[in-house]
């Protein structure tokens, strides 16, 4: 028989609450949530991946890009869709194209500066998380500009399920991984106990575990081995 020729397979919020509910044993086999137990499962679903948002993933690593505006220091960074939980880096990119990598400040080297009015390169930047959406502040802003850019890598904050319908903000790879950690949460909340969620639990681990572990940069790190004679 054929292969399918298709690697596009995914699971909507529906189907992953309802996996976890059998999995709990709460709805039997062919049986789906009721209203109310769908409603419960879906905020746990949300809580669980702003949860998630703190661990650094390769494939939230989004590029975004401001253009710069003279004499201009601060810069709201937020889309109706992506909106960075975490900026990674940033470069200056001049009119010829060419990328300087640009330093990360802390918040209070950012704010101990004597002048931020400075104009000139930018060749620093600190970045204010608020609430709501993060800024992006610069030292020091170009005088005059025409088509200089600061182009920034972030994490991106997973997109929220609002609809059962949704399907969820993760790679195909790590869908075991949000059903059975939302069984894990799920298990509280209608009293279940016992060697069922032991295993559910033990289980849950292991997969952010093993998922944390595969989702990260290759490298390779030599320490030298000091010797005594």
């Amino acid at each position: 028989m054929a292969v399918s020729g298709t690697i596009s397979y995914s699971l909507n919020a529906r189907q992953v609450i309802t996996f976890a509910l059998r999995k709990l044993r709460v709805i039997g086999e062919g049986e789906d949530p009721t209203a109310g137990q769908a409603a419960d499962a879906t905020i746990e679903l949300n809580l669980l991946l702003k949860e998630w948002q703190k661990h650094p993933n390769l494939w939230r690593n989004t590029e975004g890009s401001i253009t710069l505006i003279a004499s201009t220091y601060s810069y709201a960074l937020s889309t109706a869709t992506a909106i960075p939980h975490r900026v990674i880096s940033a470069r200056y990119r001049d009119t010829a194209g060419t990328d300087l990598p640009m330093e990360l400040m802390t918040r209070e080297e950012y704010y101990d500066l004597p002048r931020k009015t400075s104009t000139g390169i930018p060749t620093q930047y600190y970045v204010d998380y608020q609430r709501d959406s993060p800024t992006l502040l610069l030292w020091q802003s170009p005088a005059s500009v025409t088509t200089e850019t600061i182009p920034y890598t972030y994490q991106r904050k997973f997109q929220d399920i609002t609809s059962l319908d949704n399907d969820l903000d993760v790679r195909s790879e790590h869908l075991s991984m949000v059903t059975y950690n939302l069984a894990e949460r799920l298990a509280e909340d209608y009293g279940k106990s016992g060697p069922t969620v032991d295993r559910i639990t033990a289980r849950a681990a292991q997969l952010l575990e093993e998922a944390l572990d595969a989702d990260r940069e290759d490298f390779v790190q030599f320490v030298p081995d000091y010797r005594y004679g």
